[in-house]
């Protein structure tokens, strides 16, 4: 009976990016690691920041800590203060106050065969509006642009932090990859293409503190529509991409 209820809760159909983000606060809100587990892909990892210093904390050990720890004293709410939504992958910004905090959050979800998923999180507190926020991100993303007309390996990594994920949906299925067989990749296709010949119609970007998030939106040679959504963090080497999904989709309705 235990193991039944456990694998419904698992396997919960999230319809919108809000319920997913809904399930994520209420496993907050009850320190319950099973309910964080139907909210977030296994193999996302939170990344906070003081403005100096990231901090991974991968599932395992988030559910670990709420295993045998307590949820913190005081007021305990998660608010949705921002979202950009495609018809498979998501991002938004949250309120989220655990006590005596109040923390900027900034959650990367797609949308999977059995419903929305968080794949990834940034969070600092008390995070507030910075000009140079918005323009670090700009920077990163710019820089990953670089890259792709160039196939340029060396500089996607001038973009994307080792440690990120490249992520999309094939089917209905998670699929990701690392930033070196991204970089493989790009050797690969600089031997065959002078570059990727795409350039955005739309970008949106969003930051608090030192961390935030950019969607840009671009039309392929055969004129499908993509998208890209990141999680970008500042860092002693310069703002950077920690998390980084694409589908083919259609730019943000909202």
């Amino acid at each position: 009976m235990l193991m039944t209820m456990f694998a419904a809760m698992l396997t919960q159909d999230f319809a919108t990016p809000g319920a997913a983000i809904d399930a994520y606060a209420a496993a907050i809100a009850a320190n319950d690691p099973v309910k964080l587990a139907a909210a977030f892909q296994p193999s996302a990892i939170m990344y906070c920041t003081d403005g100096a210093t990231v901090r991974a904390t991968s599932q395992g050990e988030w559910k670990q800590r709420m295993r045998t720890g307590k949820a913190p004293d005081g007021p305990i709410s998660t608010r949705i203060s921002w979202l950009d939504s495609g018809a498979t992958t998501s991002v938004a910004r949250t309120i989220s106050v655990r006590g005596d905090k109040e923390y900027t959050d900034y959650l990367l979800l797609a949308r999977l065969a059995q419903g929305w998923r968080i794949v990834g999180k940034l969070c600092q507190d008390r995070a507030r509006p910075d000009p140079g926020a918005d323009e670090g991100v700009r920077q990163a993303v710019d820089a990953k642009l670089a890259a792709d007309r160039a196939w340029d390996d060396a500089l996607l990594a001038h973009s994307i932090d080792p440690r990120a994920l490249v992520m999309t949906v094939e089917g209905g299925e998670f699929v990701a990859a690392t930033l070196a067989e991204w970089q493989a990749r790009y050797v690969a296709r600089r031997s065959t293409s002078g570059g990727s010949p795409a350039v955005p119609t739309s970008m949106v970007v969003d930051a608090r503190g030192s961390i935030g998030t950019a969607r840009w939106s671009f039309r392929g040679t055969d004129g499908s529509e993509w998208t890209d959504r990141a999680l970008v963090i500042r860092t002693p080497g310069g703002w950077r991409m920690f998390a980084l999904a694409f589908a083919k989709e259609r730019p943000s309705s909202n």
